[in-house]
C-alpha cells in the first residue's frame, strides 16, 4: 500500500494533509487486501474463539463484528483484528498483513496437537479474498448508490445497519461481505468479496464517487486519523514489550471467561503492577517534523518513556503522539517533553481519542 498520492509538485506532506481531510469531509478508499483473513467454521469455533482471544464473544450474534486481540503463552500481544460472525458456527477473523501467515500456523498447530478435542476446520481465504475500505461522511452515500437494494435508505441506516456489524450485499452483481468498521474515526465500512471482483468493484466505486469526492488515501494519512482516536498498531503499541494492560486494553480482557492462551502469565503480570502506561499526547509548537515512534519523553529533565508512534493530526490541527511513560507521569494535563531530531518540545497528556471521543 502506498504512504500516499501526491499530485505533481506535490510533497509527500501536502498529499497526506489533503488525503486526510478528503476522507473527514468527504470520502476516501483504500485497498486492505493485504490482511489476513481466516473462515473459521465447525460446532466448537465459539470455544476455540474464547481460548485464543482476550476477549470473550459469547454474546457476539450473527451479523456482529467485534475487535479482538491475541496473545503469547508469556501474555504479551501476538496479534489483533476483528472477528466476525457470519452464521452459525461460522466466523471470519482477520489478522494483521505481517503476521497473516504465522497466526494461521500457530492456529493450525494448535487444532492439530494440543486441541484435537475441538470440532473446527481453518480456511485460509486471504489469498481468495479482497477487501477495500472506504471512510468519510459520504461513504452511505457511495454505497448507496452502487448496490442493488430495493430499499437502500432502510437497509444502510443506523439502526440496520449500525457500527460493528455485518452484511452481505451486491455491489455491480458481484457478493460482498461487507463489515462496518473503519480505522480512520469516519463513518466507514470493509468490503470484502472474491479477489477476481477486485478491480471490477474499485471501478464501481470510484465512479459512482466521483460527485461524492472519492479520492485515495495512503498509509501516511491513516495513520494521523488512527492517532486523533488512539488507535492501537501491533508493533508500536501492542507489542512483545508490554503487558495489554499498559496498552490501554483492559476493556477487552476478560479474566473470569475460563481459560486463554497467556491468561496464567497476565494474571502473573497484573499482580506484580506495571511500569508504563499507554498515553496519548498533543506535542506543541513543532515545527517541520513530528513524533515518529521511539522517541524519548522527559519529565523534569528525566527520560520517564518513549513515544510509540506519532503524526500530525490535521483533523485537530494538532501534532499527536502515542506514548509508553510512567505510570505516574500519566494523568491527563500532565506536562512532560519529548525529543524530536534532538530538539525538546514541551508535550501534554491528553484524555484518549481527542477526536470524537464519543464516536458520534
Amino acid at each position: 500500500r502506498a504512504q500516499g498520492y501526491p499530485k505533481n509538485g506535490e510533497s509527500l506532506d501536502e498529499a497526506t494533509q489533503r488525503e486526510a481531510r478528503r476522507v473527514r469531509e468527504h470520502v476516501g478508499i483504500v485497498d486492505i487486501s493485504t490482511l489476513g483473513k481466516i473462515d473459521v467454521q465447525g460446532s466448537d469455533s465459539l470455544e476455540f474463539l474464547n481460548r485464543i482471544y482476550i476477549n470473550n464473544f459469547s454474546s457476539l450474534s450473527v451479523g456482529s463484528c467485534r475487535y479482538g486481540v491475541m496473545l503469547r503463552d508469556d501474555g504479551l500481544v501476538d496479534d489483533d483484528g476483528t472477528i466476525t460472525h457470519l452464521s452459525k458456527n461460522r466466523y471470519l477473523i482477520t489478522t494483521t498483513t505481517i503476521h497473516a501467515n504465522s497466526v494461521l500456523r500457530r492456529l493450525e498447530f494448535l487444532l492439530q496437537v494440543e486441541w484435537t478435542d475441538l470440532n473446527v476446520h481453518l480456511l485460509s481465504v486471504t489469498d481468495d479474498w479482497a477487501g477495500i475500505a472506504i471512510a468519510g461522511p459520504k461513504s452511505r452515500d457511495l454505497i448507496k448508490s452502487v448496490i442493488s437494494h430495493f430499499d437502500k435508505d432502510n437497509v444502510l441506516s443506523n439502526k440496520q445497519f449500525p457500527w460493528l456489524s455485518y452484511r452481505n450485499i451486491e455491489i455491480g452483481m458481484c457478493p460482498v461481505k461487507a463489515i462496518r468498521v473503519a480505522y480512520t474515526g469516519e463513518l466507514g465500512w470493509e468490503l470484502h468479496h472474491p479477489i477476481e471482483y477486485q478491480n471490477h468493484i474499485f471501478d464501481k466505486l470510484m465512479e459512482a464517487g466521483k460527485d461524492l469526492g472519492i479520492k485515495p488515501f495512503g498509509i501516511r494519512a491513516m495513520n494521523s486519523l488512527r492517532l486523533e482516536k488512539s488507535y492501537k498498531l501491533v508493533g508500536t503499541e501492542l507489542s512483545i514489550e508490554y503487558s495489554p494492560y499498559e496498552s490501554g486494553l483492559d476493556r477487552f480482557v476478560h479474566p473470569n471467561k475460563g481459560n486463554f492462551i497467556g491468561l496464567e502469565a497476565l494474571n502473573k503480570w497484573r499482580e506484580k503492577g506495571f511500569d508504563n502506561k499507554l498515553v496519548t499526547l498533543e506535542v506543541h509548537n513543532t515545527k517541520d517534523a513530528d513524533v515518529l515512534g521511539n522517541n524519548p519523553i522527559y519529565k523534569d529533565n528525566k527520560v520517564v518513556g518513549r513515544a510509540t508512534g506519532g503524526e500530525f493530526g490535521f483533523r485537530l490541527d494538532k501534532s499527536i503522539a502515542l506514548a509508553m511513560v510512567k505510570p505516574d507521569c500519566s494523568n491527563v494535563g500532565d506536562k512532560l517533553q519529548v525529543d524530536i531530531l534532538g530538539e525538546m518540545y514541551d508535550a501534554t497528556v491528553l484524555d484518549e481519542s481527542p477526536y470524537d471521543s464519543e464516536n458520534k
